[in-house]
């Protein structure tokens, strides 16, 4: 099974999970991991560990991080493998090409990497288009 995990500082988590949700009809789970937003909350080492323990060591896993090098990105690192991919500067149309891709297409480093690359194409400057 494929699993697909955002996750963020504060809300960006929830709100870009929202958005998939309403533009694929909510066809596929995505957990949503969203750090620093309240006081007292578990903290993300817990949320993060516990997820993983809830799937089955075959699933593959799409971790969708807000940013490189920061503090969420750092704890999916560990979790990373030929099953487990990460992926970090995420916006709306790699989010959704991934979560769209075939489930009986394996994800491949080439193929993760080929979304990203083509997602680049999809962040413009349009005063200069």
């Amino acid at each position: 099974m494929r699993r697909y995990i955002i996750a963020s500082h504060h809300k960006l988590a929830y709100g870009l999970k929202d958005t998939v949700d309403f533009l694929t009809n909510g066809i596929k789970k995505i957990f949503d991991v969203n750090a620093y937003v309240e006081d007292g909350e578990k903290p993300i080492e817990e949320v993060v560990s516990e997820l993983f323990a809830s799937f089955d060591e075959n699933d593959e896993v799409l971790v969708f991080a807000d940013m490189m090098g920061g503090s969420v990105y750092q704890k999916f690192y560990p979790y990373m493998s030929d099953k487990v991919h990460v992926v970090c500067g995420i916006n709306l149309p790699l989010t959704l090409a991934l979560v769209l891709e075939s489930e009986d297409t394996p994800l491949t480093q080439e193929l993760v990497h080929q979304y990203v690359e083509d997602s680049k194409n999809q962040i413009v400057y349009v005063n200069e288009v």
